[in-house]
């Protein structure tokens, strides 16, 4: 007998936060809270919204734990991929890994641009599991993951890696994509760091954003917060999260060591490779090689926060209360609670991307997000709204310098 069985039924229901229904956008007379209560119950009607975590993996730490161990593991939800080298302005690289099979005999097939967590990649369970639920449900969306420079395979071709706020990656890719493939859907999704990456791109981009809506899974929201809690001496984070955090960015630096090193930049190898939480690691390496002023600065100015009252876009945001990693203490309630465009979900259960649920932990965030994107899709083609600027003329930048080329197909 566990959590599920023990507590009533209301704990367990999704709980919505968003501005009044007379400020909201509408769609044949519903706001959008409404509409989202018909077209996403299992996320957005009280009567059916509800997670229930599995009865013998009731916490966040549980769930979180069990999640990174399916990240290699490809059985219940293989995804073939076709790897594109991405190149920037700039000359760095990074892989954007689109998920097979291509949606070829549909060249207006809406495209999702999925952002993943930090170092994150496409093998990840949480990104693979989404893909495979839209394939079997055969809603014809395309998927593409973003991942970040130095990851998944693709080497460092200059010293900057990415940081929590680091936008511009996102932002030549998406111009790049609006203008290679103009007229299609683009949908933005993010992961945990990625989400507030995604959040701040869209709140940076306002009215002239491509994206025609969004969704973000487990934000972090307040980076300098997060990141100063997860430093806290603590067994949790000496042993597992910030731990593992830490270990992959040292790992990026030390897989990359000379390139960072040859970049001009006066950087201590040994300080680096000795970092014990990111806050050390930025503070050696990541201020130095973007040229900002302190750690502190570089987490504020990078927390997607300051930037939700720009976004013009239907916006979903989806927060488990127990993640071990991004706490619910930096969840923004007033933010939406003024923003018509943004809608808050959050679940008591659930823990870092996680959300499993059943005896057999079922996956229950792909569907809902599924469920979300198909709305916006649907919404947007009855109402015209076009929240990539999509049909306005296409903006100056320095995207025709970009370089793309495709390499072999990748099994995820």
């Amino acid at each position: 007998m566990g959590v599920s069985t023990l507590l009533p039924r209301s704990r367990f229901r999704v709980q919505l936060t968003h501005a009044s229904t007379e400020k909201q956008p509408h769609k044949d007379g519903k706001p959008f809270s409404e509409y989202l209560k018909e077209k996403c119950p299992r996320l957005a009607d009280p009567e059916k919204a509800f997670y229930f975590p599995p009865w013998y993996m009731p916490n966040g730490d549980m769930q979180t734990i069990y999640l990174y161990t399916q990240h290699y593991k490809p059985a219940g939800c293989p995804i073939d991929y076709e790897r594109q080298i991405f190149e920037f302005s700039d000359g760095g690289k990074a892989a954007a890994d689109w998920a097979l099979p291509r949606r070829s005999a549909a060249p207006d097939a809406p495209l999702i641009i999925l952002v993943p967590g930090i170092a994150g990649t496409s093998y990840d369970y949480y990104a693979r599991s989404f893909i495979h639920c839209v394939n079997q449900q055969s809603l014809g969306y395309q998927v593409v993951v973003l991942q970040s420079r130095g990851c998944n395979g693709v080497s460092l071709v200059t010293p900057k890696a990415f940081h929590g706020g680091m936008t511009s990656d996102l932002r030549e890719f998406v111009e790049h994509i609006a203008e290679t493939m103009p007229g299609i859907p683009l949908i933005g999704l993010g992961f945990s760091l990625g989400a507030n990456i995604l959040a701040k791109y869209i709140g940076e981009e306002g009215d002239g954003c491509r994206f025609i809506a969004a969704a973000s899974v487990c934000n972090p929201y307040d980076i300098d917060m997060t990141v100063s809690s997860m430093c806290m001496p603590s067994l949790k984070n000496r042993y597992l999260y910030a731990a593992a955090l830490t270990r992959s960015l040292v790992s990026l630096f030390t897989n990359n060591q000379k390139i960072i090193m040859a970049g001009g930049v006066e950087l201590d190898a040994s300080r680096i490779t000795a970092s014990r939480n990111i806050n050390e690691f930025n503070e050696e390496y990541t201020i130095k090689v973007f040229g900002v002023s302190s750690v502190k600065e570089l987490n504020r100015s990078g927390s997607c926060t300051l930037f939700l009252k720009h976004i013009q876009i239907p916006m979903l945001f989806i927060n488990a209360l127990d993640d071990p990693m991004c706490y619910r203490e930096t969840i923004p309630y007033g933010e939406f609670e003024s923003n018509p465009n943004l809608i808050h979900a959050s679940t008591r259960y659930g823990g870092h991307l996680a959300f499993f649920e059943g005896t057999y932990l079922s996956p229950w965030l792909p569907n809902q997000l599924a469920q979300f994107i198909q709305a916006m899709v649907e919404w947007n083609q009855a109402t015209g709204h076009v929240g990539s600027a999509a049909s306005a003329h296409l903006k100056e930048s320095p995207q025709s310098q970009i370089q793309a080329t495709l390499t072999s197909s990748i099994v995820a």
